[in-house]
């Protein structure tokens, strides 16, 4: 028997949407990991440039999957669906794997899977510009310091933070990603990994791997970086569903809710009013007096009157 089978198999997932002009460089480092025992599968979400062109060029060496526009967690639901990996990776198609990335990634999430095999692993990814040429900074610029699992937080306040990197920084189990996929296509255009991560927060165990072993592309049609964090309510309400039903999914108690958490102070801050921020103050108690909250309640009574303020200013 080939030694590299008797190692797990890893599925790398590329989607890929009119990006043609980077997405040669994705694959290629998805190709030429130093990890032998690898399968790339590429997902063309429709696009209109010569992306399907250069998808063609490399025949049997990647599995091509050329579909309809239907948005960016379309593509993760085809490209998971098509993949046989015990382990799988994630890759925008405008960004690039180090060439070691699998191997490092894999020695540490199969340790962690001997404990727990419901676990996904994120890194440190090097930002660079349209030419490949390191910016200086790191995303994120370390490791959260969270705990591995995010539902008793949750339990508390309600919501909780995307402990992890974007998309090209994610991977998982097998196990856990069939707890996971498939996941909401309707209305999720982009930040379909929002609906990876945030329910690996909460059913799995995440950890993050002091290690830049990625570059991430920033350029004008990025769809994460340097944009408001905020969504609106149609992605807040599907994103919700979404999550509670993975917790009753795994007999857990379904305690997401977003406008009755710390985080509704940001998508106020944008559409919201002062008597919206000031409801929030009511909510403190349920969350339990502590450093957290009463530092939140400051802050929040303070951007109030600057909201004030503005609008009347603006009037």
């Amino acid at each position: 028997m080939n030694a590299d089978n008797q190692l797990p198999l890893v599925s790398i997932i590329i989607n890929n949407y009119n990006y043609s002009r980077y997405l040669k460089e994705a694959i290629d480092s998805a190709l030429h990991q130093t990890y032998p025992h690898v399968e790339v599968i590429v997902v063309d979400d429709g696009s209109i440039d010569e992306s399907p062109t250069v998808i063609q060029q490399y025949g049997d060496r990647i599995i091509p999957i050329l579909k309809k526009n239907g948005g960016q967690a379309s593509a993760f639901n085809a490209g998971f669906a098509a993949s046989q990996g015990d382990i799988i990776f994630f890759l925008d198609s405008d960004d690039v794997f180090s060439v070691n990335k699998v191997q490092e990634i894999c020695n540490f999430l199969c340790k962690k899977m001997v404990e727990n095999p419901y676990v996904m692993v994120y890194h440190l990814l090097e930002c660079i510009d349209t030419k490949g040429i390191s910016l200086g900074h790191k995303v994120p610029s370390s490791p959260y310091n969270v705990p591995a699992n995010l539902y008793s937080y949750t339990c508390q306040y309600r919501f909780f933070p995307y402990a992890a990197s974007p998309t090209s920084g994610i991977a998982m189990s097998r196990m856990l990603a069939q707890k996971i996929f498939p996941i909401p296509e309707q209305g999720v255009l982009t930040s379909a990994d929002e609906f990876v991560v945030r329910p690996a927060l909460l059913i799995g165990e995440v950890y993050g791997v002091d290690q830049v072993l990625a570059k991430y592309r920033l350029h004008d049609a990025n769809n994460w970086y340097g944009k408001p964090k905020v969504k609106n309510k149609e992605f807040i309400a599907i994103i919700e569903s979404f999550l509670n039903s993975k917790l009753k999914e795994n007999n857990k108690k379904p305690v997401v809710s977003y406008f009755e958490s710390m985080d509704a102070r940001n998508y106020y801050l944008l559409n919201g009013s002062r008597k919206d921020l000031l409801m929030l103050l009511r909510k403190i108690p349920s969350w339990g007096i502590n450093k957290k909250t009463i530092k939140f309640g400051l802050k929040t009574i303070l951007l109030a009157i600057n909201l004030s303020f503005k609008k009347g200013a603006e009037t």
